[in-house]
């Protein structure tokens, strides 16, 4: 499989918002990461230098913030998040190889995948995942006031879905600021129960804030969530300067690689955009 796959889900909503009830929909696709081995913090070699911070954060288990209805509507975010990201469009930001998608442009390291989940209907991109050494991270980008975040609030809104469902959560203190480490009842292939974990981080920028939701390896293993937490940092976020109302996804852009194909000219030249194993779709 090449760089670039697409996920496409049913989706009723136009307006998609912040849903922290549906956790099974940030599954990362099975065929891309194994589920069966889940994931934590590190950095990748091909990531800015300035992201090396990152290995060294300690990840410590905290007690859920006890907060009141003021405190539960300020910015939550890494203490240096204007220096190491994610960045917002308007601030300095190092160069790095990054996909552009729009609202969202995500770095790009060798051997990673990248796949775009879209909207059935719509063919809205919903949101990207980054896929690398078996784990993954999705990321949605959704609208905020100036001066309000939204990430204590989904923080706490999600504990209380997951709690509800009978699962698990645990907050902790990381690089990305605070986690909530997730465990909720499922099935496994021969229909015995189980459990299915994941990670689930939120960083509130200008205007903007950012949900990743990580999978696979990068729920248990160190290394491989050390390199995807490195790239959630770099990215950068184009909000745009148009009125969106609160909790309001913004949608990315697809790259326009089926544009590229329709005008390629037919010859046996090797075309690099060129439908193949580079774009998939699964539905």
């Amino acid at each position: 499989m090449g760089l670039f796959s697409r996920f496409s889900k049913k989706s009723t909503d136009e307006t998609a918002e912040v849903d922290e009830t549906e956790v099974d929909e940030t599954e990362v696709d099975e065929t891309e990461v194994d589920e069966t081995e889940l994931s934590d913090s590190s950095v990748g070699d091909d990531a800015s230098d300035d992201s090396d911070d990152t290995l060294t954060v300690d990840e410590t288990e905290v007690d859920p913030e006890d907060l009141d209805e003021d405190e539960m509507l300020e910015k939550s975010a890494p203490f240096d998040r204007a220096e190491k990201g994610p960045f917002d469009a308007a601030e300095d930001y190092p160069e790095l190889n990054r996909l552009d998608l729009g609202a969202l442009k995500v770095p790009v390291v060798d051997g990673m995948q990248i796949r775009l989940d879209t909207d059935d209907e719509s063919e809205r991109v919903l949101a990207v995942t980054l896929i690398h050494d078996g784990g993954g991270v999705q990321l949605q980008a959704f609208a905020t006031p100036r001066s309000e975040g939204l990430w204590n609030t989904v923080r706490q809104q999600l504990t209380t879905s997951v709690e509800s469902q009978g699962g698990e959560c645990t907050e902790l203190h990381t690089g990305l600021g605070r986690e909530l480490a997730v465990e909720v009842p499922a099935k496994s292939e021969d229909g015995r129960p189980s459990k299915r974990a994941m990670r689930f981080a939120g960083i509130d920028g200008p205007r903007w804030f950012i949900r990743a939701v990580f999978s696979g390896k990068a729920v248990t293993d160190t290394e491989v969530r050390a390199e995807l937490s490195a790239l959630v940092r770099g990215v950068v976020v184009d909000r745009g300067s148009e009125a969106m109302a609160p909790r309001e996804l913004i949608v990315l852009t697809a790259p326009e690689v089926e544009a590229a194909e329709e005008t390629a000219d037919e010859t046996e030249d090797i075309n690099p955009f060129a439908r193949g194993p580079e774009i998939t779709e699964v539905r």
